[in-house]
């Protein structure tokens, strides 16, 4: 009986979407080297930082299914590895208009997932350390929580290395595409790294290696995120008594509160467009000025607070909001895979099963995350 030849796979990228996509495909049989410019979660990427907050609320139905399979697998890694990576600490969606919650409701409530439905006088009586002033109803998924982020995606690449992967580091260029196929990718020094298939999951970088054919289709947008420390008098109630939340309708804030002892806050509207190597990372006085803003409105016992910490980092963003897992139309084997759009790392899993399958020909692509969409 002949031996079949392990499948050779590179794939481009070591956050959320690609340093789940490279354990799976390893898990599953294939040969594959992995290839980060730096350490996997690093702090130019859309993956590092400290927390992502992964809920169900999603008015299409695709993301309410892939947040379920996603959280599963979450939940089976951390018993796996020995790791908490995933929170539960409840999530709180809050709506003040807009059909959004509303949508998100009937697909939850199709696809069985849990939760509570609170108008605004419930949400007063339940949550007295936030002002209702606004808010019509809102959604609680007592089983919804938030997972660490750098620190997941270092974990992510050790359980990678230890299944049998190789690991490059280094800033790698896509090949050039010749009959159809794309040999490989040109490594530092300019030698080329062949494969038989290649997956590109290189965040906001994916816009500059593929502008010719999606570079107007995303967007790389500017996203700063505050962390300040919760009055010593307002621990309890601002930290350990309110479970993650987010606020939607004509803006969108959200936050993690609690998480080493900090209150995160951010803005999750999409901020101007940047190069996320040349973007500065300082945050900026108007920004964190709206921040203290909205806590003096919502939650009254953070006024005044220090500010500890803040990041910056971007979103890779499409016109509708939905991924990008499609094939390069001139280049037959090799798949692109981003788009995350400020919502993705919660995915990971569940996004890299789906990356791996269609890689070995087990499932296509859904239509959702199709190129074509765009023609």
């Amino acid at each position: 009986m002949a031996l079949i030849r392990q499948k050779q796979v590179v794939v481009v990228g070591a956050g959320a979407f690609g340093g789940w996509t490279a354990l799976q495909l390893q898990r599953q049989g294939a040969n594959v080297t992995l290839c980060e410019m730096a350490a996997a979660g690093h702090g130019l990427s859309s993956s590092g930082g400290e927390s992502r907050v992964i809920r169900h609320v999603y008015p299409k139905r695709i993301y309410v299914d892939m947040a379920a399979r996603a959280m599963k697998l979450w939940e089976q890694a951390d018993r796996d590895w020995g790791q908490q990576l995933f929170h539960r600490k409840g999530v709180l969606f809050m709506s003040t208009g807009g059909d959004f919650v509303d949508r998100a409701r009937g697909h939850m409530s199709n696809a069985g997932v849990d939760f509570e439905n609170l108008n605004a006088s419930q949400l007063a009586s339940r949550y007295p350390q936030l002002n209702p002033d606004g808010l019509e109803s809102a959604i609680f998924e007592p089983s919804a929580g938030y997972l660490d982020a750098s620190r997941a995606c270092a974990v992510v690449r050790k359980a990678f290395l230890e299944a049998g992967g190789q690991w490059r580091e280094g800033r790698v260029e896509p090949g050039v595409i010749r009959n159809g196929e794309m040999p490989g990718v040109i490594l530092p020094g300019g030698d080329v790294l062949n494969a038989d298939r290649l997956v590109f999951a290189c965040g906001p970088w994916l816009k500059r290696m593929f502008a010719g054919l999606i570079g107007n289709n995303l967007a790389v947008t500017r996203q700063e995120v505050y962390f300040f420390r919760i009055p010593k008098d307002q621990v309890e109630s601002l930290g350990a008594g309110l479970p993650v939340w987010a606020e939607i309708g004509k803006t969108c804030w959200y936050g993690i509160p609690g998480a080493n002892g900090l209150f995160k806050l951010a803005d999750d509207t999409h901020g101007r467009e940047v190069d996320p190597d040349t973007q500065s990372r300082e945050p900026t006085a108007v920004g964190v000025e709206s921040a203290r803003r909205y806590m003096r409105f919502r939650f009254p016992g953070m006024s005044g607070a220090q500010l500890a910490d803040a990041e910056v980092c971007q979103y890779t963003v499409t016109p509708d909001h939905d991924f990008v897992l499609d094939w390069h139309p001139q280049a037959e084997n090799v798949l692109l895979v981003g788009g995350g759009s400020g919502h993705g790392f919660k995915h990971g899993p569940a996004l890299g099963e789906l990356a791996a399958d269609v890689i070995l020909d087990r499932r296509s692509a859904p239509a959702e995350f199709s190129l074509s969409r765009w023609q």
